[in-house]
């Protein structure tokens, strides 16, 4: 069944694992899917460098090379350089400085945000939020800052629960700027797609995989792809059924991909 994909892109939290949890076979299976295909790496976690994954890739046994993982992170950097937006705001963590840094980007305080103008106030998903940030960002898109966000994910999969993700934080800033963003990055959106195959190339028959109705089979749909959702991470059986949004297959785990 999916040797017939020249494509397949890979969600990571909630897919491979949950946390600091790899998740059983996951490993296993993902290498197994290299060896017929070009896998690629696509998480909206905002929270690290494509760097780090590589390390915790490589760290948990799978064949991972840079060049072929893609973060909202990264690909929020990349958009804002090709849009030559340079004075940038941003509520989030590490990960995501490190790649708007590394595109030149000029990433100001909340100071200098208050009292000067930056281009793009970027949010995503941050575990140390306060309330100058959200005053911050939502002064600063009041006074006609875009307002980008890295990835719509509500919920982030951890270890036995779903923590707050970026959609949740970018709620807030909504809300006290009395505006949408008006870029969204990642999953479910084609920006993502495009800057990926800006690197790796197109391919004709494309597979994703993730844990999300939302944003992995959204996202497989707005490109034409084919998705893969497997019952680890944020979805459960019972959210499948009742929604409208149906991928093209279900797995309780990729562990079920050994046994094809």
């Amino acid at each position: 069944m999916l040797t017939q994909y020249d494509l397949i892109i890979v969600d990571l939290d909630g897919v491979l694992w949950r946390g600091k949890e790899v998740i059983e076979g996951a490993v296993e299976a993902v290498n197994k899917l290299m060896k017929t295909s070009k896998v690629v790496f696509a998480t909206n976690n905002s929270s690290k460098s494509r760097e780090q994954y590589l390390e915790r890739l490589r760290e948990i046994g799978v064949h991972a090379s840079l060049e072929n993982i893609f973060t909202s992170a990264y690909a929020t950097a990349v958009f804002l350089e090709k849009k030559n937006l340079r004075k940038v705001y941003v509520v989030g963590e590490a990960g995501l400085f490190y790649e708007l840094s590394r595109k030149g980007l000029l990433v100001v305080n909340e100071e200098q945000c208050f009292t000067g103008k930056v281009d793009v106030v970027i949010v995503g998903i941050d575990r140390n939020i306060t309330y100058l940030k959200l005053s911050a960002a939502a002064n600063a898109i009041r006074k006609g800052a875009l307002f980008v966000l890295t990835n719509p994910d509500t919920t982030l999969p951890v270890e036995n629960r779903l923590d707050p993700g970026a959609g949740a934080i970018a709620a807030a800033v909504e809300v006290a700027s009395a505006k949408k963003p008006d870029y969204i990055i990642g999953k479910p959106s084609p920006l993502f797609y495009e800057i990926i195959c800006s690197e790796v190339g197109e391919y004709k028959k494309v597979l994703v995989v993730g844990d999300r109705l939302d944003t992995d089979v959204m996202f497989a749909k707005n490109i034409g792809a084919d998705s893969l959702l497997v019952l680890t991470g944020a979805t459960r059986m019972k959210d499948l059924k009742e929604s409208s949004l149906k991928p093209t297959y279900v797995l309780d785990s990729l562990v079920q991909i050994l046994e094809m």
